[in-house]
């Protein structure tokens, strides 16, 4: 109905969609997303979107994107500007134009020079969302603490 059918009949001239059961996705610069999302494929944001983001495939922030939430993702490229909190299972890639502000966890990290990042990253991470604890997280036992010398 929309697009250029190709003989076939399906518009994507018979490839396979980017993950399963879901497509490719596009935040348009001018478009604004206030509220949570879900996608299926891969998504790009070049406008901006406040709100969380589950990501069942690649996301792509571009160079004048902007996210202000929490990012769960299997993949992730940023080019643009994120703030929040990002749980990337894969690759990560931060190009040399992202800002990024708040925790990141990921599989594995490329960092380009130029980009910016204030919070904490851990690379690698696996598994568990943006609001979960390491596995390593332990309280402190109570001699452990008596014995810090900045805590008297």
């Amino acid at each position: 109905m929309f697009g250029n059918n190709t003989k076939d009949g399906k518009a994507d001239g018979g490839r396979s969609s980017v993950a399963s059961g879901g497509g490719v996705n596009t935040i348009d610069v001018s478009t604004k997303i206030d509220g949570n999302l879900t996608a299926g494929g891969d998504i790009r944001i070049d406008g901006t979107l406040v709100g969380n983001l589950v990501c069942k495939a690649k996301l792509i922030i571009g160079p004048k994107g902007y996210i202000e939430g929490d990012v769960e993702c299997q993949k992730a490229t940023i080019e643009g500007k994120f703030k929040g909190n990002l749980v990337v299972k894969d690759d990560l890639t931060l190009q040399a134009t992202a800002d990024v502000t708040g925790d990141v966890k990921a599989g594995k990290m490329a960092v380009l020079g130029g980009s910016k990042i204030k919070g904490t990253c851990t690379v690698p991470y696996s598994g568990g969302s943006a609001s979960a604890k390491p596995a390593s997280a332990k309280p402190a036992s109570p001699k452990q603490a008596s014995d810090n010398p900045l805590k008297k």
